[in-house]
């Protein structure tokens, strides 16, 4: 994996020879829902550490909790050989407001857990953080709990992130966040980043020492590489894929609207695989631009399914809002897109746009240009053979950069620095 370290001492610096861990993992988010800290903890399990997981309720593909969860059911399971206990959260179900009191409910009973909760011995506190930074707080108690070490994993940078919610700079709420945000990040004893402009930000913003900080991409399935994923022949309409999160920081607006140009015509469509807080909305708008026959939405689908999704696309799609810094994050979905050896066409700041243009996979045009990103598409889609190169590029790329196994070796030498 390509991993590029600041000229402080990092996890990286010392070669420390492993040994096998007992990990506890905090996050709010995990299967049964789908997310890519699930294969995370399968893969520290296979490589011979112990994991517990303290997690929440599942509510992300229904906004609501499964009956199976309710009243203080399956509070502790198994999966892929670690141990997982739930604590009672708040569904997210639509809107803002819910969402918060999700946030907070893990928040509270993650802590209390922490608190007095009976735990088997850990080495280390490993925190899986997308949105919120607060599934921290419960993480930031076992340290104080245990004098343990703790370890974030940031693929999401707050308070930038809540500015998707339309809380903006100068607000009361925003600053009560960012005051929250940067006690939380500096209560970190290791932060790793997957997007090499939040060293930045965090510094920045949140006053996050450099010497703090290691830059550890996301890792990308390896199976895809030595599948064939290519598109058989005789088909008689392009096919273009979007798989991961619908929200508001993916701002699929702008790829709907993007796509319009193909209004009218039977030969081209797109295909929307994944599931959030935006799905009902770019819905609609599909309809609203009459593209209901252009246009096609799955809902979540787990990896074997999606498999197939890739190997009928022609080429993928990415977008990210471009209105702040939540654009500068790296979608694991780009490595996804890598190895399944895909052409790529994006409308994306920050490390995506860098990596797409490094790499010579496709084209990517400035974040929130649908105008752009729609005469992108028809240049792809009107001469594909000028595009052929691109998947294999993709993977080449991957395969210098994105390796599961550079990143759990990564990530097993800081850890062990760490402790």
């Amino acid at each position: 994996m390509f991993v590029i370290f600041w000229k402080v001492r990092t996890c990286s610096d010392l070669m420390i020879e492993n040994r096998k861990l007992r990990i506890l993992v905090v996050t709010e988010c995990f299967w049964p829902d789908i997310y890519a800290i699930n294969d995370i903890v399968e893969k520290m399990v296979q490589r011979g550490h112990t994991v517990t997981v303290l997690t929440g309720l599942p509510d992300y593909t229904t906004s609501r909790i499964p009956p199976e969860y309710k009243h203080g059911q399956r509070r502790h399971e198994t999966y892929k050989g670690a141990e997982v206990y739930r604590v009672s959260t708040i569904a997210r179900r639509h809107g803002p407001i819910w969402r918060s009191l999700s946030y907070l409910s893990f928040v509270i009973s993650g802590s209390l857990k922490a608190r007095f909760g009976d735990f088997r011995e850990f080495d280390v506190i490993y925190v899986w953080e997308v949105s919120p930074v607060t599934m921290a707080v419960p993480a930031i108690t076992l340290k104080r709990r245990f004098g343990k070490q703790l370890f974030l994993y940031c693929m999401d940078i707050w308070p930038e992130c809540v500015k998707a919610m339309n809380i903006n700079e100068g607000t009361p709420a925003y600053g009560i966040i960012h005051a929250w945000s940067r006690r939380i990040y500096n209560r970190c004893d290791h932060i790793a980043v997957s997007s090499k402009p939040f060293f930045e930000y965090l510094t920045r913003v949140n006053g996050v020492p450099r010497h703090k900080m290691s830059y550890l991409p996301q890792f990308g399935d390896g199976r895809l590489l030595n599948m064939d994923t290519g598109k058989k022949a005789g088909s008689e309409t392009t096919d273009l894929l979007f798989v991961g999160n619908m929200g508001k920081a993916q701002n699929l607006d702008c790829l709907i609207r993007s796509f319009a140009v193909f209004k009218g015509r039977s030969d081209v469509r797109l295909h929307l695989v994944g599931g959030g807080s935006e799905a009902d909305n770019i819905r609609r708008l599909a309809e609203k631009l009459g593209l209901n026959d252009n246009v096609i939405f799955y809902g979540p689908k787990p990896f074997d399914e999606t498999l197939k999704m890739y190997c009928s696309a022609d080429a993928c799609v990415l977008t990210l809002d471009g209105s702040n810094h939540i654009g500068d994050t790296l979608p694991g979905k780009l490595q996804t897109y890598m190895a399944a050896g895909k052409m790529i066409l994006a409308a994306a700041n920050g490390a995506t746009r860098e990596i797409i243009d490094e790499s010579e996979c496709g084209i990517c045009v400035a974040a929130g240009d649908c105008e752009a990103l729609g005469h992108a598409m028809e240049a792809y889609v009107n001469d594909k053979d000028s595009f052929a190169s691109c998947g294999s590029r993709a993977r080449d790329y991957f395969r210098k950069h994105f390796m599961e196994e550079q990143h759990f070796e990564t990530l097993e030498n800081c850890l062990n620095e760490m402790i």
